[in-house]
């Protein structure tokens, strides 16, 4: 059955948001959580000397010892089990069905995977950061800021030396420089919040310690500028060593070590050592991430270990986040109950002991404001890839949904993605697309905002294939697009277009926007999708924006793709491909889109090939890209 719909559309309305009088206004909670109870954490002694975490609330006493417990998200790069769930409305789930007292932000920094990181998307990531934190404090608990990488330093202070172990991040690396910038806004934005504590470091892994205390100065420095906030310390050994920094502590009174433990990977008999060891010597350890149970009723040694390590827990009163969220509710199976009935808190009613909402008198800086949003003159439309040309073998996919759209909205309804046995079984599809009207200028938008519910998704700047063919000398077919997580309520979200990549698939087409050549905009729903149903509405253009710089696009009269300056004729003819204007030996590749390579040689002046069926295909000439469609 044909799900396509097209209903004339105005994005009318305006949003009115006035700006603020001042730079910052005080996050509000909406309940009464753990941090009003304990207030902000703080490292400290008990009376045996021993390292622990208190609460600022009693302070540091025997007995007053604070333990919480919650959850990491994942790479915040990693699509769609990870940026799915760094979301607004997910977060307050995250606190109401799952009792997390705390929640791990953890935001990739150099990963060599995923859809970049912050040192090559940071307006992108930092925005992802700022929600968490923002929707942390407003259910009042705490929150990690996670620099999360594995062992991306070590390349940065350590070139062309062959690292003792060999670590994940190991493609690109980042400095102590900039890690001290990205706390020092994240200290001066959130660091009066008692929610609030900084992890500058996830994993190191073949660092030494004399290694990290010097990347950590340098990171302290810029933080204590405007927080006395709690930060942890990663340690040696993807954060294992603890007891390494017993000889020479940072010189800071609000300091806790990193502890991270895996019940498939560690013994507990000897991976504890060195935290022991720390902690015996008076410094305070906080177990940032641990995990490692999904064979625990499988592998009873997995469980012993998992037993012994949340004793000690218990014992020294340390808190944690379990790394990771990659679904959003926790099933019924023998894990997920284990998880419920002996990791996560209880539902807890805490009491209100700290009025930090109050107390946090300065005004903030550089909280997001925005003015009035503009209306964005477009059709809706809605498919699936039920509709698709198909393959190269002609088929399509059979993905299916519930149509209850409406002239100013989208709600796609008890969506399925199946295209099992078909030619989508690698990535199906069911989207919305926002086809602009003549007139449209992008380029006066500092960020576009829409109302959403429902699944996690793909926002698409679109480029419509006759036009792209005509702007860009070839169809496109890879577009840039940012990743919006599942909305299990209602979210307003805003999203600067500067923040919008590609895949960067077809050599001859920026990555990066190209808003005048821009047709609609694409809400895409592929792969796993966390919700049967998306509901879209009050798409704008915002023109102003206080308290945040827009990304900068490139201008596209400095783009040059190769296509465009290339003098090739190419021409079909049925399943005949001809091509003239090559230049002598000039190599060529005819691949599928799937990436499997059709012919491949080298030609001169011209070249003539049948293709064996219909379909898209990339011909590259050179470094010259075209994208032919066979019908």
């Amino acid at each position: 059955m044909k799900k396509t719909t097209k209903v004339a559309a105005v994005a009318a309305a305006l949003f009115m948001a006035v700006f603020s009088t001042n730079a910052f206004a005080t996050i509000q909670p909406k309940r009464v959580g753990p941090v009003s109870q304990y207030g902000a954490l703080q490292a400290g002694k008990n009376s045996t000397g021993e390292g622990r975490i208190y609460g600022s609330v009693d302070g540091v006493a025997d007995g007053k010892e604070v333990q919480v417990k919650g959850m990491s998200l994942t790479w915040s790069q990693y699509w769609p089990y990870g940026s799915s769930f760094y979301g607004n409305t997910f977060i307050d789930t995250l606190v109401g069905s799952w009792n997390v007292e705390l929640i791990r932000s953890a935001m990739g920094v150099v990963p060599p995977w995923g859809h970049g990181g912050y040192m090559t998307r940071p307006e992108y990531f930092e925005s992802q950061m700022d929600t968490v934190v923002q929707a942390a404090i407003e259910n009042d608990v705490y929150v990690l800021i996670d620099w999360h990488s594995e062992g991306g330093y070590y390349n940065c202070i350590h070139n062309g030396v062959k690292p003792k172990y060999q670590f994940n991040d190991n493609k690109t690396c980042f400095a102590a420089k900039d890690a001290a910038a990205f706390f020092g806004r994240m200290a001066e934005r959130y660091g009066k919040y008692p929610h609030v504590i900084f992890e500058i470091y996830n994993e190191p892994v073949s660092e030494s310690w004399a290694d990290l205390r010097a990347y950590a100065d340098t990171v302290l420095a810029e933080i204590r500028k405007y927080s006395n906030n709690l930060v942890v310390v990663g340690t040696p050994v993807w954060s294992s060593m603890a007891g390494d920094a017993v000889s020479a502590p940072l010189d800071d009174k609000n300091i806790a070590y990193t502890y991270h433990f895996y019940a498939d990977l560690h013994k507990t008999a000897s991976h504890l050592k060195s935290s022991n060891e720390a902690m015996a010597a008076g410094l305070s350890v906080f177990v940032t991430e641990w995990g490692g149970i999904d064979e625990i009723f499988n592998k009873p040694a997995y469980k012993t270990e998992l037993e012994n390590f949340l004793a000690w827990t218990t014992e020294k009163k340390l808190s944690y986040a379990k790394w990771d969220v990659e679904k959003p509710f926790l099933e019924n199976n023998d894990v997920d109950n284990y998880i419920k009935a002996n990791i996560l808190p209880a539902k807890t009613t805490y009491t209100k002991r700290l009025n930090w909402e109050t107390e946090i008198a300065d005004k903030l800086p550089n909280l997001v404001t925005y003015r009035a949003g503009t209306e964005i003159a477009g059709d809706w439309s809605s498919t699936s890839d039920i509709d698709d040309y198909g393959d190269e073998q002609g088929d399509k996919g059979n993905s299916t949904y519930d149509n209850n759209s409406t002239a100013t909205s989208i709600k796609m309804d008890n969506m399925k993605l199946d295209t099992v046995g078909t030619g989508f079984d690698y990535a199906p599809y069911i989207r919305a697309d926002y086809t602009f009207k003549t007139g449209v200028d992008l380029s006066k938008c500092k960020m576009v905002s829409y109302k959403y519910k429902g699944a996690n998704h793909q926002f698409t700047l679109y480029y419509e294939w006759n036009a792209s063919m005509e702007y860009f000398g070839e169809g496109v077919w890879d577009y840039p697009f940012v990743e919006m997580p599942y909305a299990p309520e209602w979210e307003t979200v805003h999203v600067d277009l500067g923040w919008m990549v590609s895949n960067a698939w077809q050599t001859g087409i920026p990555t990066t926007p190209v808003l005048e050549a821009a047709t609609a905009f694409r809400f895409n729903v592929t792969n796993d999708m966390f919700d049967t149903s998306l509901w879209i509405e009050d798409l704008k253009c915002i023109e102003e924006v206080s308290g945040y710089t827009p990304a900068v696009i490139p201008n596209p009269t400095a783009i040059a793709p190769a296509i465009a300056k290339t003098k090739l004729d190419v021409s079909v003819q049925g399943k005949s491909i001809s091509v003239t204007g090559i230049s002598k030996n000039s190599r060529y590749a005819l691949n599928n889109m799937l990436g499997q390579v059709i012919a491949k040689g080298s030609a001169s002046n011209q070249l003539n090939m049948v293709v064996p069926r219909a379909g898209r295909y990339v011909l590259r000439i050179g470094n010259a890209t075209h994208t032919i469609t066979i019908k």
